[in-house]
């Protein structure tokens, strides 16, 4: 009684003025994470080793518990306790969650399929976040189908006594609505064509709010636009007028610099200067420097949109590049005109490529020469990932084809193919992600640059292998560069422990000297990987190995971002 008693006169000397360390203790279902974020706190993640855990003031304490609290309701913990505990510059919230509201019926009554998005089911613990959140996602899915107005009730009946949550939505489309008039406010530097050459949004059109997303991701593409505002007025519950404001950035020349590493290419460095709003209209012009132990070029790009979602512009480049068994330094002139229109990106382009080869270990399969060659070249994307460094979901295509013919302006006949599919999939903790790689090249008549062949190993190939160290060899260990080649590869990504990932893979290869890979004889390795979770993306190493010979034949690799 006496130690109580002191206590109590202590506290409210320790409440004056005193920031003490958090922690939480007794929490399963709401991760401590969770929890220091609902308080607008951040948990030191691994590698801030020099950070501290998040402090308080004491004189924050009611509060602070009283957040919580409201907290777990939202989760459906409605009788949380939490209780304090004080030990030297340390307070630990000792929580005891309870049971849970969990759902007991949930009724439906609408003109469309709501499966993906009601996302509960009975037997679920109710969550008030996750409820908001699917009649925000209901309203989403009438005006994706084109009704704008629609009519939408959706309710939730708590019974705290019996820790049961009954939920009801009811909705119906009314009429079908169309975008009407549309006004551009455009900025000083930056005319009403160019801003309505990027939207997807049309007088007439039925209405959409894909279409204004795909507006908004269109507009911020450009670095010149620093801020977008799209509004809209429905009027007779069936006409959408709408208004796109834009703020042009005011300091559009930008200076890059970076560092890293990567397996592949060793270390790096990179510099740039770009301006994003080139004498206006969002016309963009770069200059940047990459050297790496492997690679060194300097390019300057220019880019200029026009109307359509129709782009134009050229990249006029030098670069220098070892190989292994030779090296190769090379002028290059690229002119395109390319098309984007929601996933798809077409690219017509001229390439003008002068390239020397220079110390060649084997002057038959590395010959040392000066060659010019000019290729028409066709691309085209088809891209659905929800992310590039680490998608989650999606599938993608990319296809490129390129030749020329011999004569005064190109010293060869060729043509040269490229194909890559990937598809995506996420169940829960777990993705399956599936990728191919096709490439044929065909010389008809007159020469090539070696690097124009196929080369296997490394990262984004055969990961058993270092960089471009797969295949036949010659007699100094040199790869000899294939005209044909064919990769599969095949990943699961699952969780470990909060922001650390793992992957298992397998990588296997094709090749040959054909305008086919040789399927009877491929080579085949399997593997695994650590992803560490960052906000330019994941940190990721990973181990390949050989299945004919893992002792002898192995990789390690390491990069940042998911491969594809």
């Amino acid at each position: 009684m006496r130690g109580r008693f002191f206590l109590f006169l202590l506290l409210p000397a320790l409440l004056i003025s005193q920031e003490l360390e958090l922690y939480f203790k007794g929490n399963s279902y709401i991760t401590s994470k969770e929890l220091y974020s609902s308080l607008d706190l951040h948990e030191p993640r691994f590698y801030e080793f020099y950070k501290q855990n998040p402090s308080i003031d004491l004189k924050t304490i009611d509060l602070i518990i009283q957040t919580l609290k409201d907290y777990y309701k939202t989760k459906g913990f409605f009788d949380a306790v939490i209780e304090l505990k004080i030990d030297k510059d340390s307070l630990f919230l000792i929580i005891e969650e309870n049971s849970p509201i969990v759902i007991k019926d949930i009724s439906n009554i609408s003109d469309l399929d709501l499966n993906g998005v009601i996302l509960f089911k009975v037997g679920d613990i109710f969550d008030s976040d996750r409820f908001i959140k699917s009649k925000k996602d209901l309203r989403l899915l009438y005006a994706n189908n084109h009704f704008c107005s629609p009519s939408i009730d959706a309710k939730a009946w708590i019974d705290i006594d019996n820790r049961s949550a009954y939920l009801t939505y009811e909705s119906s489309k009314n009429k079908k609505c169309y975008f009407k008039n549309i006004e551009i406010i455009p900025s000083k530097d930056i005319d009403e064509q160019t801003v309505r050459s990027a939207l997807y949004i049309q007088e007439e059109m039925e209405f959409s709010l894909d279409a204004i997303t795909q507006s908004y991701e269109e507009l911020y593409a450009y670095e010149g636009i620093s801020k977008a505002i799209i509004d809209t007025d429905i009027s007779k519950d069936e006409f959408v007028d709408v208004s796109v404001a834009i703020t042009q950035n005011e300091k559009p020349l930008r200076f890059e610099s970076g560092i890293g590493a990567s397996s592949d290419e060793g270390a790096m460095v990179s510099l740039g200067l770009q301006n994003s709003n080139f004498l206006g209209n969002l016309k963009t012009i770069s200059l940047r420097a990459r050297v790496t132990q492997v690679k060194q070029n300097i390019k300057l790009n220019f880019d200029m949109p026009m109307a359509n979602k129709n782009f134009t512009g050229y990249e006029i480049g030098y670069e220098n590049e070892k190989f292994l068994g030779f090296s190769e330094s090379k002028l290059y002139t690229d002119l395109y005109l390319k098309q984007r229109l929601d996933k798809h990106t077409f690219k017509e382009s001229i390439l003008f490529d002068k390239i020397n080869t220079y110390k060649s270990s084997d002057m038959l399969l590395f010959p040392i020469n000066k060659l010019f060659v000019l290729s028409p070249k066709l691309e085209y994307i088809y891209d659905t990932r929800d992310k590039i460094l680490d998608p989650k979901s999606g599938y993608f295509i990319k296809s490129e084809l390129m030749g020329s013919k011999k004569g005064n302006l190109s010293d060869a006949t060729y043509y040269k193919f490229k194909a890559t599919g990937g598809n995506i999939n996420t169940v829960q903790n777990s993705t399956l992600a599936l990728k191919a790689d096709y490439g044929v090249l065909k010389l008809i008549d007159g020469e090539l640059p070696t690097s124009y062949g196929f080369f296997a190993g490394g990262m984004h190939s055969n990961r058993g292998y270092g960089y471009r160290k797969l295949g036949p060899q010659n007699s100094l260990g040199d790869p000899i560069g294939f005209n044909s080649i064919f990769e599969a590869t095949a990943e699961v990504r699952f969780g470990i422990y909060g922001d650390f990932k793992g992957v298992l893979f397998s990588d296997n290869t094709f090749l040959s000297q054909d305008t086919t890979p040789d399927f009877s004889s491929g080579y085949h390795s399997l593997g695994f990987g650590f992803r560490y979770l960052t906000p330019i993306g994941p940190i990721a190493i990973d181990f390949g190995f050989d299945v004919k010979d893992p002792r002898k034949q192995y990789a390690i690799h390491f990069h940042i971002g998911e491969l594809f």
